[in-house]
């Protein structure tokens, strides 16, 4: 396919510096288009999805882990069509369909942006833009929990905040595994946690884990919610050997030199009190985003085994935006929030 003329500046949203996102992104009429490098893609963006880490990133939570250079076009999660391939790419061509969670350079926010081959996944046949944009960055997740869980048929699982992004996935992929589930949720979400799947919801306002099932009742628990007292939760319910999996820490917030260097203790302590074949495991899960692991996700799509809940939808502008980050930040997300143009 003849590639598609492409301008060499575009419309995209900025951040300047670290702040909250009403007072630091700003639309820029003449960011630069630039050639995709050897190895990248040239997506032209025609949907992004916010996450709960976009959020903390533009504020500054963890530039102690990853600096920003600015400025910067926020957004991990997008969706959209090949315009340009670098020398060396193989897997994709113009006009291809593609997604992808965009881990370092993000670029849900432009017009275009590029984006590394082995990070890029087509899109599932039959979704639109904005479903495929809220895949990539939560359901790896999910499914890199339940592969530390070691989830199969016959397994007890706990998923904590099961009606959100990761958890609503976590959800759908452990039943299908055949595992047994209990979701947590609130009590607004509890319908819809069964419709994903779930044999049991228990009402995190009223009740939980260990009051509704007993010690010893789960081989896993997945935390998406995070705090010191999903682990101690988790530790009455989990069966000698059960494992506890969690995308989250105990502490929200700015990450410090002081909570880093707590947050590294804490996992050591948890990790050596597991140690045996009797000891309750303790696995943080850090998400490795690739092609290989999304096309895995996307299977589960195509198969009927996953699908995507959209919360809202929001036009993939400056206010737009905005307004998703405040929708985000209030945590009654159920299912994704996704921006398109």
């Amino acid at each position: 396919m003849t590639p598609r003329a492409v301008p060499r500046t575009q419309r995209a949203i900025v951040q300047s510096r670290y702040g909250a996102a009403r007072d630091v992104l700003a639309l820029s009429g003449a960011f630069p288009v630039h050639a995709p490098g050897a190895r990248e893609v040239q997506v032209q963006v025609r949907a992004a999805a916010v996450n709960p880490i976009d959020r903390q990133m533009i504020e500054g939570n963890r530039r102690l882990i990853t600096r920003r250079r600015f400025p910067f076009t926020p957004l991990f999660d997008l969706a959209g069509v090949v315009t340009a391939v670098g020398d060396e790419v193989t897997s994709f061509r113009v006009g291809d369909r593609v997604h992808a969670d965009n881990e370092i350079d993000a670029g849900g926010a432009s017009e275009y942006v590029n984006v590394r081959e082995d990070l890029l996944a087509p899109v599932p046949a039959g979704l639109a833009f904005a479903e495929a944009a809220a895949i990539p960055l939560a359901a790896q997740t999910a499914l890199t929990c339940l592969n530390r869980g070691r989830v199969g048929p016959g397994t007890r699982v706990a998923v904590i905040g099961a009606s959100g992004g990761v958890g609503h996935f976590a959800v759908q992929m452990a039943h299908a595994a055949g595992a047994f589930v209990a979701g947590v949720a609130g009590a607004r979400s509890r319908e819809f946690v069964h419709e994903m799947g779930a044999d049991a919801v228990i009402d995190r306002h009223r009740s939980d884990l260990p009051s509704s099932f007993g010690a010893d009742s789960f081989d896993v628990v997945i935390d998406c919610v995070g705090g010191r007292e999903q682990w101690i939760g988790a530790r009455q319910i989990l069966r000698p050997g059960g494992r506890f999996v969690t995308i989250a820490r105990d502490e929200d917030g700015v990450v410090t030199p002081a909570s880093a260097a707590r947050l590294l203790s804490t996992i050591t302590a948890r990790r050596l009190r597991g140690a045996g074949a009797r000891g309750r495991k303790y696995h943080p899960v850090f998400l490795k985003a690739s092609g290989a692991l999304l096309r895995r996700v996307n299977e589960r799509v195509e198969a009927g085994q996953v699908r995507v809940h959209l919360s809202g939808s929001f036009p993939l502008t400056l206010e737009g935006v905005r307004a998703a980050m405040e929708e985000s930040r209030a945590g009654r997300t159920t299912g994704k929030l996704v921006l398109q143009r």
